[in-house]
């Protein structure tokens, strides 16, 4: 299961271009078809660099953990990257 849920959004892709290459081929390759496919792939990737989990710099850590708290109330709130 875990192996589902780190690569959802790998998964998640494949099954989007598998389907839209389905549906566009079905009836004969065309070079536009061929052109919206590589489209496709090319925005799920960028969406997949965009948002990605990415471990933070030492320098971030430092900042956060200085702010941490000051003297006030604080609500924490932690999520993990998978």
């Amino acid at each position: 299961m875990e192996l589902i849920n780190q690569y959802s959004m790998l998964w998640g892709s494949i099954l989007v271009l598998v389907l839209a290459a389905f549906f566009m081929l079905r009836k004969g390759f065309k070079s536009r078809d061929g052109i919206k496919l590589l489209v496709l792939a090319a925005v799920l990737l960028g969406g997949w660099f965009i948002l990605r989990p990415q471990q933070a710099t030492t320098t971030e850590y430092a900042q956060f953990q200085a702010e941490l708290g000051q003297g006030q109330a604080l609500l924490l709130e932690l999520q993990s990257p998978y």
